[in-house]
Formats: structure tokens, C-alpha cells, sequence
């Protein structure tokens, strides 16, 4: 394999810098294995622009890793190369493992020994499995009742920090807390961190010195008494070590804990679900869970890649290397090195463990890689075993960190199979998918319902658009505000109560695939990170009533009408949450009148009630809907994201009515005498 110059000509420096440029991007974090594979191509270790070194070969990775040749990046190194070796993050990191060497490293490793042992690790099955045990009842509730559930935020991102959390003796009504101390730390150990992100480790690591000085303090110490920890606090080789060491090596355990495990779960468990193959074959041999784990970590390399620096003037594939320069081992390329695995890109939990470099080499080898082995081995077959027809979303969101990478977002659902989906409706200035149209302007999304001869009722294939929309937006972060709205002269007629009838011809299993979709489009509109405004116009009937009041503002024209009447034709209304969050939104009284009466309501009694937060004349409607949601784009992202979560979090959402029972019902109103009127659709007027 060609190696390459020392100094890049100017048409190879311009690629160079083209593949960095594509592996910070968003595209490139979130896929930067085939840029991997283009540094591969020139050369087992490749020079970039600034000097520094990038290695793909397994042999080469090792080499650094473990060799006497090479540091890693201390405070000795910091205070000749970096603009500011000051920070309050890296002065957290120079009292830790990772960034010491020497005897200063053998002596702090050795301290983990006695408040993290590798024995109390192995001991700790027990705990990690009570602690699995609990996460998958959390996320089969949240399957049940809302039929998506985030399986980063209930389990990958959850449990990783559960586990050191007890393990350490810290409280456990910290965790959220910490979980973003240790999001937030990582970024000093990215691959390019921006000024921003630096900032931002700078705030987490100064936010967890005051932690640890808060938990530490008499008389109201809050670790647990009967952990290693604070029982270790109290020996000799602490009070040696001091506190600012102390709390410096407290503070990676726990990032370390989470950021490789989180990985690790969320990428590992993704992999195998977008495999059905592999997890079946590993549902059917649990036993050879342990080998599993070592090919996912091969596979996704949770830790991507480990900076060293030369010691002094030496040489890498043959080429010079200075004293002090920098190379960036990436342990993700090592570990699909064709030199040392087989079809190395392509998973295979049947294939026996290969010597990998997911979790370091070396003395710096990771200290948490017991930890991470474990709480892998007791997950991911329980989760295969508890939810067989668990499957991915298209919306996943990872982290902006190259070095550490894991799913911040892991939208999941139980497949149904008789469900056929349509196909995605992608981003675009404008796309149309059947009977829903989606148009991009700026920062704004308007999504519309267009079946005007159908009353904009919702079938199969409209429930089944929207939901592809509303469930990958957390993967567009260039839209900030997505108005939902209606086509023609309506909003929306409700649910398509023909498709209905005909499914219900074969009972619940007939109906359980449309209740599905309806459960998951309400759950998807609920849970986007963007502010959501319904723009109501004509009829708002049924099940329109309930997409609407998932939106979180509503806005109508003065001409709206607003009605509930399924109980009137013989049929409940309990699908997606909507009873409970239209009692939530307006109250119970006006719910009761509008579920119970089955009559209309006017645009002003609407507004009047909560149902609607503004009235505007139909002529204007388009136009200030528009405004207020291009007004509304401009606020901060993530507080908005954040506030809605919180808010959202208050309003109960159980789950949708049983199948069979709506097949009952379904069948019953076949008849014209069934109720002594005759029964039609909640179709407009």
C-alpha cells in the first residue's frame, strides 16, 4: 500500500482537507466509516494539512497504542501546543488517566483498582440486570401506551449511567444530570472540537467539580457509605492523591462509563435490528452473547478514535515523524482492516472473536472495558428475547462527537407486519407522497392533508405519510416550525370509517395495524422537536380534532367547526391519547359536551375553551399562519425541544382502544337500525 508524502502536493493537500471537511459534517459523523476507508486507500498513515498523522492500519494503531514511542496528550504537551492549555477541562483531564504517563499513570490507574475493581465488576451481574430489567419495563410502557418509544433516552443513554451511578454510590437522582455532564465533557476529547464545544466542556467540567465538592461536603454527605468509593475516600492512597485528583478521576469513571457503553448499546443494538438475520440467530443462542458483543464492538466502535503524540523524532510507515506531533489512531478503520479481519464491514455475530481495538491497547487500555462487556451482555439478549419484532426508525439522531459516537435519539416501534407503509417523504422544496403534501420554505415546514374528495379522512395511506413525515423530524434540524394543515375546503373529516368497516371483517387483526398507525402518528406529532401549529379551516371532525390538539398551538379560521361524533355512531373515541389530551388542553367539562352531544362547536366558543389560541378570518388564515410560524422558527432550538419534553411530559397519553372492541363496534353500526337512526362516517358539515 502506497504511502504518503511528507508534504501533500497541492492537489492531494485539497483532497485531504475535502475528506476531513466530510468527516465533521453532520453527513460524515453520522457515517464516517467510508471516509475511513478513503484514508485507507492512501496509505496506512496519511499526513493531513496540519501536520498531523491519521492511521487506518490495525498494526500500525497497535503500534502507537501500545509502544513506548508514544503519549498521551498531558499537561506538559498542552502547555507547548495548545493556544489555551489552561482550561478548566483539561485541567480535569490532566488529573485523570487519560492524560498522564509514566509512573504518574501506573500510580492513579492502580487507585481505580480500589474503588472500581475488575472483581466487584464481575459481581456486579445482579445489579446490571435488575437495572436491564427496569429500563425494558420502561420501555414496554412506553411501547404500549404511545406505540414509539426512544430507545437511547429509555435504555442505551439510561442505563450506562445507572449502573457506574450505583456501582460509584452517587445518587441516583443525579443521573440526568450527570448523563449531560458526561455528554458535554467528551467534547475536549473530539477529533477537531469547536470553540463552541470547548466552551461547553469547559462549563461541564467546572459544573462537576462544584458537584463533587457539593456531594462531598459535611455534614451532608450523599455517596453511599457501603460503596467502594466512599469507603476508599477515606484511605491513605485518597487523602495522598488529593481532592482536586480524586475528584478529577470520580468524574471520567462516570463519563468513561457512559460514553463508550451508550455507543456500544445504541449502535450495537441498531445494527443487529436493521439485521433481522443476525438477531434471530442470536435470539435462538443467547449463550454466545459474549462473543456477539466483541464483533459489535469491532463492528460499530463506540470509541472511534485515540490521539497520541511522538515522544520524540521518530518514524510511522516509513514516514518522519517530529517530536510532539500528533496521530490520530482511528480504531474504527482498524477494526475492519482487511489485513486483519475478513469482509470487515459487514457484521456477523457468528464469527469467533477477533483481536480487536475497539476499547484501546496498551497501558491506557480502557478501564471501564469490564463494565462495557457486561452491561452488553445482559441487554442485548433480553432485549431480543422480551421485544422479537422490535425495529429501528428511519429518525435516529446521533451526537456530535467523532470520538465518542451514540444515538442521542433511537426512535423504535414493534413492527406490525400487515401494515405496508408508504415511502419516505424526504426534505425538499416540495414533495408529495399520495394524498399528503409537504412544502419547505425557509426554516418552515407546512405539511397538508389533500384528499379532498374524500373529506381529508384519514386511511391507511394518509395515516402512513404523515407518520413518515412527523416521525423523521428529528433528523431535520433545518426546520424549526412545521404547520400541519388541511387541503380544499376542510381541515379534516377524521378517520376513513369505510377502510375501517372493511378491515373489521377480519376482527381485530384486521384493525390492529390502522390503530397502530393512528397511536404512532399522534405519538410522532407529540414528540417533535420543532413547534408544531395546526392551521384549522371548514370541518375539524374526529380524529382531525385529535391531530390537532397533538400540535402544540392551534390556529383557525372564524368559520371552523369543530365535532366529536363518534360516540353517536356507535363508536369510541380512544385511539392515539386524544380524550386525555383534549381534557388536558381544554378541561374535562367542554370534553364530556363535545364527546357525549356529538355537536358542533363554533370557531369563538373554540378559542373561548382552549381548543383553538387564535381566530383569524378565513381569508387571512394562510397568511398568518405563516407569519407566526416563521416568527416562531427564529426562537433557540434546543430550549424549545427541551420545554416541549417537559411540557409533554405532564399530559398523561395511555393507550388506544383494543382493537377487538372497535371491530365490535365497527360491525354493529353495519347495521341502519343499530342505534334507531341511521349511522353515517364523521365526514364535514
Amino acid at each position: 500500500m502506497p504511502s504518503a508524502p511528507a508534504t501533500p502536493p497541492a492537489a492531494e493537500r485539497q483532497v485531504l482537507l475535502k475528506l476531513l471537511h466530510t468527516l465533521v459534517s453532520s453527513e460524515g459523523r453520522s457515517n464516517p466509516f467510508p471516509v475511513y476507508e478513503e484514508f485507507r486507500r492512501r496509505g496506512a498513515a496519511v499526513k493531513v494539512p496540519w501536520g498531523a498523522f491519521v492511521v487506518t492500519s490495525h498494526a500500525l494503531c497497535q503500534e502507537v497504542l501500545a509502544g513506548q514511542d508514544w503519549l498521551s496528550l498531558d499537561a506538559g504537551w498542552r502547555s507547548r501546543h495548545v493556544r489555551e492549555p489552561g482550561r478548566p477541562v483539561f485541567e480535569f483531564l490532566e488529573n485523570t488517566v487519560l492524560a498522564v504517563n509514566g509512573p504518574e499513570h501506573r500510580a492513579v490507574r492502580k487507585s481505580f483498582n480500589a474503588f472500581l475493581p475488575v472483581s466487584g465488576v464481575r459481581a456486579a451481574r445482579p445489579l446490571v440486570a435488575g437495572l436491564v430489567d427496569r429500563c425494558l419495563d420502561a420501555l414496554d410502557v412506553r411501547l404500549r401506551t404511545d406505540g414509539i418509544a426512544d430507545f437511547a433516552e429509555i435504555v442505551s443513554s439510561w442505563l450506562p449511567m445507572a449502573v457506574v451511578s450505583a456501582l460509584l454510590g452517587l445518587p441516583s437522582a443525579d443521573n440526568d444530570f450527570l448523563r449531560q455532564i458526561s455528554h458535554d465533557v467528551a467534547y475536549a476529547l473530539d477529533f477537531t472540537p469547536s470553540v463552541r464545544n470547548l466552551r461547553r466542556a469547559d462549563r461541564a467540567a467546572a459544573s462537576w467539580a462544584a458537584y463533587w465538592a457539593h456531594l462531598c461536603a459535611e455534614p451532608t454527605v450523599r455517596l453511599d457509605g457501603a460503596a467502594p468509593l466512599a469507603q476508599w475516600l477515606r484511605s491513605p492512597d485518597a487523602v495522598r492523591l488529593g481532592e482536586k485528583r480524586i475528584s478529577a478521576m470520580v468524574g471520567v469513571t462516570v463519563v468513561g462509563g457512559h460514553e463508550t457503553t451508550a455507543g456500544l448499546i445504541s449502535h450495537g443494538l441498531t445494527a443487529l435490528l436493521q439485521r433481522p438475520e443476525q438477531a434471530a440467530w442470536l435470539r435462538a443462542h443467547p449463550e454466545r452473547a459474549p462473543d456477539a458483543v466483541e464483533e459489535l464492538l469491532r463492528f460499530v466502535s463506540p470509541a472511534q478514535l485515540l490521539t497520541r503524540y511522538a515522544r520524540g523524532d521518530t518514524e510511522l510507515a516509513g514516514l518522519p515523524v517530529k517530536a510532539g506531533e500528533l496521530v490520530h489512531t482511528v480504531l474504527a478503520a482498524a477494526n475492519r482492516d482487511p489485513a486483519v479481519v475478513e469482509d470487515g464491514d459487514r457484521l456477523d455475530v457468528t464469527r469467533p472473536p477477533m483481536r480487536h481495538l475497539a476499547l484501546g491497547a496498551g497501558v491506557h487500555y480502557c478501564v471501564g472495558a469490564a463494565l462495557a462487556r457486561l452491561e452488553a451482555e445482559v441487554l442485548i439478549p433480553a432485549v431480543l428475547d422480551r421485544f422479537p419484532r422490535l425495529t429501528t426508525m428511519p429518525t435516529a439522531v446521533g451526537n456530535d462527537n467523532l470520538a465518542y459516537r451514540y444515538l442521542l435519539s433511537m426512535p423504535v416501534r414493534v413492527a406490525a407486519p400487515s401494515v405496508r407503509r408508504s415511502r419516505t417523504v424526504h426534505a425538499g422544496a416540495a414533495a408529495r407522497e399520495g394524498s399528503v403534501t409537504a412544502v419547505t420554505d425557509g426554516a418552515v415546514l407546512t405539511v397538508v392533508l389533500d384528499r379532498p374528495g374524500a373529506g381529508n379522512t384519514l386511511d391507511t395511506s394518509a395515516l402512513s405519510a404523515l407518520l413518515d413525515i412527523f416521525a423523521g423530524l428529528p433528523l431535520r434540524p433545518e426546520v424549526q416550525t412545521v404547520v400541519l394543515a388541511g387541503g380544499g375546503d376542510t381541515f379534516c373529516g377524521g378517520l376513513d370509517i369505510d377502510e375501517l368497516r372493511q378491515l373489521a371483517d377480519s376482527g381485530q387483526d384486521g384493525l390492529r395495524p390502522v390503530l397502530t398507525l393512528a397511536d404512532q402518528l399522534c405519538a410522532a406529532i407529540r414528540a417533535a422537536p420543532q413547534i408544531t401549529i395546526a392551521r384549522l379551516h371548514g370541518a375539524v371532525v374526529g380524529a382531525g380534532v385529535g391531530l390537532a390538539v397533538c400540535c402544540d398551538l392551534r390556529i383557525c379560521a372564524e368559520d371552523a367547526t369543530f365535532r366529536l361524533p363518534e360516540a353517536t355512531f356507535g363508536l369510541p373515541l380512544a385511539w392515539g391519547g386524544v380524550l386525555a389530551r383534549l381534557v388536558a388542553e381544554t378541561g374535562a367539562a367542554l370534553v364530556r359536551e363535545m364527546v357525549l352531544t356529538g355537536d358542533r362547536i363554533d370557531a369563538a366558543t373554540a378559542r373561548g375553551r382552549g381548543l383553538v389560541h387564535r381566530t383569524v378570518p378565513a381569508a387571512r388564515l394562510a397568511d398568518v399562519s405563516s407569519s407566526w410560524a416563521r416568527r416562531l422558527a427564529r426562537k433557540d432550538s434546543a430550549a424549545i425541544s427541551t420545554t416541549k419534553r417537559l411540557l409533554d411530559a405532564l399530559t398523561p397519553s395511555p393507550a388506544g382502544v383494543d382493537a377487538d372492541i372497535l371491530a365490535a363496534a365497527l360491525l354493529r353500526t353495519r347495521s341502519p337500525q343499530a342505534h334507531g337512526a341511521p349511522v353515517h362516517p364523521p365526514v364535514p358539515g
